[in-house]
């Protein structure tokens, strides 16, 4: 409701913040569906997100596609890539799976630098603005307000359902699963696919939030953010990667005025893992199973 009714009491600056907050929620709640699930570690979710950044972008700066059917396609292409990065990750787990999404992240980024002809290099691509009819600050905000609550709900509702069931099985005892008759592989592969389509459309949102495109969305610094983000909601609360991208994105924005900014973020950031083992999204569950004891 908070959010719902934001943008008739707060100014322009805060709608645009929460809506970036919005984004980053999104792409942070795939990665959390992969760890908290599947138990599927990802060091390279960037590459899911800048695949529908620069796949929107493309489509609608070279081909001359709206910003609705580009907004549609960007989760695809973010699908696509995911289902090909996946292929080789599920034969691997743990830290080896990580360092395979670094590794496929880190070469799209490459290409992303490199093919200047495709995607202007450093110099980015320029001149994304989203259609008429949701340009407005206002109107974009619940274009991103719907589309996110939409795939995290989904994601939350698959996570709770038989699929995510499965997929628990899988990531507590994966010989066992096997031995019940679960594909462990397929079914770490649709949740890498799920992720990358959730990440893609919050980059294909954030083109548009942006108006252009750099390869730093598809750098490691951008999946270390939703890592971050995920790790300081609460890997195992549901409201974790909402909790943690609100909390990020707000300290980042009001720490970065400062001199030695990223310094104090890390502080914030330490300070709030040691306060919090298990997130903030954990710590409050816990304060209010407390408080439902203390009541009985």
């Amino acid at each position: 409701v908070g959010l719902l009714i934001l943008p008739l009491l707060a100014g322009e600056f805060a709608v645009v913040l929460m809506t970036d907050v919005l984004i980053f929620a999104l792409m942070a709640a795939g990665l959390h569906f992969m760890m908290s699930t599947g138990g599927l570690i990802s060091f390279g979710h960037a590459a899911f997100f800048g695949l529908g950044a620069y796949g929107a972008a493309l489509l609608s700066s070279k081909l001359g596609v709206s910003m609705w059917l580009a907004l549609a396609a960007a989760p695809l292409i973010a699908a696509m890539g995911a289902a090909l990065i996946g292929l080789f990750a599920v034969r691997l787990s743990g830290v080896y799976l990580a360092m395979l999404t670094l590794a496929g992240a880190q070469i799209l980024w490459s290409l992303g630098v490199q093919w200047q002809d495709v995607t202007g290099g450093d110099d980015g691509i320029l001149g994304i603005w989203p259609a008429d009819s949701v340009a407005g600050t206002t109107a974009f905000y619940y274009l991103c307000f719907g589309l996110s609550v939409t795939a995290i709900t989904a994601m939350m509702a698959a996570a709770g359902g038989r699929f995510g069931l499965l997929l628990r099985a899988t990531r507590d005892n994966a010989p066992r699963a096997r031995a019940l008759g679960i594909n462990v592989g397929k079914r770490r592969w649709a949740a890498i696919v799920i992720a990358g389509m959730a990440a893609g459309l919050a980059g294909g949102l954030y083109v548009f939030s942006k108006g252009s495109v750099f390869p730093g969305a598809l750098a490691i610094p951008r999946s270390v953010d939703a890592l971050v983000m995920v790790l300081l909601g609460g890997l195992h609360a549901p409201a974790g990667p909402i909790i943690g991208a609100g909390v990020f994105t707000l300290l980042e924005d009001s720490l970065s005025r400062l001199d030695y900014w990223r310094a104090l973020l890390g502080t914030f950031i330490v300070a709030i893992a040691i306060s919090a083992p298990g997130g903030i999204g954990g710590a409050l569950s816990s304060w209010v199973t407390r408080a439902q004891r203390r009541r009985s």
